[in-house]
């Protein structure tokens, strides 16, 4: 009897929008590929896209003996951001695993595979937080050898490379 009650079109409206409300935000993460010498020496810009009404609120940085979290002191508008690893700026404050300032981002290693996760919510200071925008997983000096925007998830084998007008892709 309940059933006969909810059928038609006021469950499938219902249903949209519990099947709205319960998609991910997301997003794409990608990094600057400029395909010169200095690339290898320095991390690259990011290229940050979100789906969601929420940006991002922390940058974790981690590879190696590194681990950096740079926390958003501002709400960002749109949905599109670019973040310069080596010179955030002052919409971020750096920290390192301790929760200490950090004045300065240089890179280990140009062979040092370094993992920066993007998330909608900052973690207490010195922990990373859910990744829920996207991650990019690079090293310096594979990016020194091409040009584009340098896209690999986590866990994903193979990079991709695309033109810095085809990024980022649809949501």
């Amino acid at each position: 009897m309940c059933a006969s009650r909810l059928s038609g079109p006021p469950v499938l409206a219902l249903l949209v929008f519990l099947l709205a409300a319960c998609q991910p935000a997301g997003g794409h993460v990608g990094a600057v590929a400029t395909g010169h010498f200095s690339a290898a020496h320095k991390f690259p810009v990011l290229l940050v896209a979100w789906c969601g009404e929420t940006g991002p609120r922390q940058v974790d940085l981690v590879g190696g003996q590194l681990r950096r979290h740079l926390v958003a002191t501002r709400e960002f508008d749109g949905n599109r951001l670019e973040v310069d690893l080596s010179a955030p700026g002052d919409d971020w404050r750096i920290t390192d695993g301790a929760g200490e300032p950090v004045y300065r981002l240089v890179p280990e290693s140009e062979r040092e595979e370094y993992l920066v996760g993007i998330g909608s919510e900052p973690g207490e200071p010195g922990e990373g937080t859910e990744h829920d925008i996207g991650t990019v997983v690079f090293t310096t000096g594979a990016m020194a050898d091409d040009e584009g925007v340098y896209a690999r998830a986590e866990g994903v084998s193979e990079a991709e490379f695309a033109a810095r007008e085809d990024f980022p892709p649809e949501c």
